[in-house]
């Protein structure tokens, strides 16, 4: 049975090797134009994650050597680079690797820098095109954004961002924070009926949080 069952699976490998013999004398030049085009498909497809991957390499490194810049307040430098050259800063990352998500973080530092330089309009496009896959940056995005409502006087706006940012992940450990920070600006916008419900968000979701003793300030009665 077993020698039987083998014989007809070599017989029908033997028929399909005929047909597809049969197959290519006729359509010899079709089978080719197939083959020539999945291998450009293959070499381009390989192309591509050899940019990226180089492209994510350079970005990372050039990343590394901003990033002490950064830190150390010089913004105006993280943006531009260092007069020594040891750093092309943050602004040539984002616009030569962007989209890499080393480039998607230095867009992060870079809408921050603007902020702290008190230029908002390149702060909120930069936190805006941000689109990385960092969870942690997708919600300093939108609290980004926030801060600079906040900072341009629209209350309203920037408590909204705040919330937002507040519920984008429950894994987000600064969650109460943004709560806070949308508690703040639905009084700075007389928003009473918002600021209740985020303040018995906070309460209920973060009882430990010290932002519930911080809301007192804003004269709400949270018993």
């Amino acid at each position: 049975m077993a020698k039987m069952k083998r014989k007809q699976q070599d017989d029908k490998i033997l028929e399909f090797y005929y047909q597809f013999q049969e197959y290519y004398k006729e359509h010899k030049n079709r089978v080719w134009t197939i083959i020539t085009v999945i291998l450009i498909a293959a070499v381009v497809v390989f192309i591509y994650f050899k940019n990226v991957s180089e492209k994510q390499e350079t970005a990372t490194l050039e990343l590394s050597k901003v990033k002490p810049v950064y830190m150390s307040g010089a913004y105006d430098q993280a943006i531009s680079g260092d007069t020594l050259g040891m750093s092309r800063g943050l602004l040539y990352i984002v616009n030569e690797y962007g989209s890499s998500e080393s480039g998607e973080t230095a867009k992060i530092l870079l809408a921050n820098s603007y902020y702290y330089l008190r230029d908002y309009d390149n702060a909120e496009k930069y936190y805006k095109d941000y689109g990385g896959n960092n969870e942690i940056y997708q919600v300093t995005s939108i609290a980004g954004v926030g801060a600079v409502m906040e900072a341009r006087g629209d209350y309203k706006g920037a408590a909204e961002q705040f919330e937002k940012a507040a519920g984008h992940s429950k894994s987000i450990a600064n969650n109460d924070e943004y709560l806070f920070y949308a508690m703040r600006n639905y009084f700075m916008a007389n928003d009473t009926e918002s600021l209740k419900r985020v303040v018995n968000e906070l309460k209920s979701e973060y009882p430990k949080s010290k932002y519930i003793q911080q809301a007192g300030r804003y004269d709400f009665n949270l018993d």
